[in-house]
């Protein structure tokens, strides 16, 4: 039987997990989640300044950007705005991964679905994004994010927890919600109504 919690203030998660077990989070990370944000800056700052990715790691291992479906060439021209979509994919195979990279030789056969810069003037502010990692970029950045915390669907939390394997259960060593300690196998037993809830993981001191 399901616990369904019926409090609207528990919104925040924090799982202690064996480093090993970080990497399942990957499929999670892909359905996109919410971070809190300056906006109006390029996707280059958004990732190299505000959230220290490497600038060498965004312009050699990022090879494939959406930004609100639209393809990314230049990472310092395209600008990110309140509750836009950011997809992040290392090289993909194939002819469809080639037709997608940034910058590539075949960046002219879509010219439909790359992104176009706004000439607009835009300002700096507080505001959201929502944030997809796919393939290598998920195991790679994965980590960096969920154990900053992020914001997500309780409704993809809630799928994610009943789906994912025993394997991380034994691994997952402690659970709190709302800084109140938990049974951690009780966690896939329970409904998420919230709309969003905060996720935030801490591997365990080896």
């Amino acid at each position: 039987m399901k616990t369904e919690f019926k409090n609207n203030t528990i919104t925040k998660i924090s799982l202690t997990v064996k480093p090993d077990r970080m990497s399942l989070f990957s499929s999670l990370l892909g359905q996109g989640f919410t971070l809190k944000i300056r906006t109006g800056i390029s996707i280059r700052d958004l990732l190299c300044r505000q959230i220290d990715v490497s600038d060498d790691y965004l312009d050699q291992r990022i090879q494939t950007i959406f930004l609100d479906g639209k393809v990314i060439d230049n990472v310092d021209t395209a600008v990110i705005r309140q509750g836009s979509t950011l997809a992040l994919s290392a090289a993909m195979p194939g002819l469809a991964g080639a037709t997608l990279r940034r910058g590539g030789a075949y960046a002219a056969m879509r010219s439909q679905i790359s992104h176009k810069n706004n000439t607009g003037e835009d300002s700096a502010e507080n505001g959201t994004v929502m944030l997809k990692l796919f393939n290598l970029v998920a195991l790679e950045l994965g980590p960096l994010f969920l154990k900053q915390g992020i914001w997500i669907s309780g409704r993809n939390i809630e799928n994610f927890f009943q789906k994912i394997p025993d394997f991380f259960w034994d691994g997952c060593l402690t659970a709190e919600i709302d800084g109140i300690s938990q049974d951690v196998r009780k966690i896939s037993l329970m409904e998420w109504r919230q709309e969003q809830v905060f996720l935030k993981l801490k591997l365990e001191n080896v």
